[in-house]
């Protein structure tokens, strides 16, 4: 198998930025056709969705912010800025519609302090690892949201963060690869079983709060699980140092990251 070549951090700031300079729903002329049911099946879903695209991305930056100063590799940091917007930008698609189908936006949920307590417990490496795991199901979650109505505003919603969301899995995957480039086999296997073990859990949190839209679309806990897990395996894939040659690794000025964020702003 040919290696592939990783994308450097100034090709992921012109990409996020070229990206947000096109289809912006924010500008689009929007009905809401949701039936009752409809409504009922995806409200605690969008709630729990909405408030986690949502997050200002505080320590992520502040662990990039300290990256880019160790390695070099300084344009990281901007790529990680354009991320957190489009992340945000996801958050206030899924607002609009949620005010037009007057559905209340929450400031709590238990799933959202998890993610923000876990993404906090260390560095960039942590922070990255619960950050794809969220993203991966959220593949599957948006498939499953797409499919549970007939509103074409959400549809679109759907289309475009699906879109946004597979590339941002490639950015977080490549990261970690570059990150775990010199890991022994025993370190690199041990953090293969820990990120599979905290996405099984995830997996099953997951479910219990997205239930209600999964079943409108059909998806049981089983095939949930098994589209996931399946997604998860490709993501692992990208994450594999051995998949890049090695100078496309090198030249990304990989060093361990042991300190601490610093306190900027961002």
């Amino acid at each position: 198998m040919e290696a592939k070549r990783l994308w450097t951090s100034g090709q992921w700031c012109e990409y996020f930025a070229r990206n947000s300079q096109g289809s912006n729903l924010l500008t689009r002329e929007a009905q809401v056709r949701l039936s009752d049911d409809e409504k009922q099946a995806v409200t605690k879903s969008l709630q729990a969705f909405q408030l986690g695209e949502s997050s200002e991305g505080l320590h992520l930056y502040h662990c990039a912010l300290e990256y880019g100063q160790k390695t070099g590799d300084v344009e990281y940091v901007e790529a990680i800025k354009l991320f957190i917007r489009e992340e945000q930008r996801h958050a206030q698609y899924i607002a609009r519609f949620m005010c037009l189908a007057s559905i209340a936006l929450t400031r709590k949920i238990f799933i959202d302090g998890v993610f923000r307590m876990l993404r906090r417990l260390a560095g960039l490496e942590c922070s990255i690892s619960v950050l794809i795991t969220a993203e991966i199901i959220a593949e599957v979650y948006y498939r499953a949201l797409y499919n549970a109505t007939q509103s074409d505003f959400l549809k679109a919603i759907c289309r475009q963060v699906l879109s946004d969301e597979k590339m941002h899995v490639q950015f977080q995957a490549e990261r970690l690869a570059i990150i775990r480039k010199h890991r022994n086999k025993l370190n690199s296997l041990t953090t293969n079983f820990l990120q599979r073990f905290l996405f099984a859990g995830t997996i099953l949190v997951v479910w219990m709060k997205c239930k209600d839209t999964l079943r409108a679309a059909e998806c049981t806990v089983v095939s949930f699980f098994l589209q996931c897990w399946r997604e998860l395996n490709n993501a692992m894939h990208l994450m594999d140092p051995r998949l890049y040659e090695d100078d496309s690794i090198v030249t990304m000025g990989v060093q361990s990251l042991k300190a601490q964020p610093t306190a900027e702003n961002v």
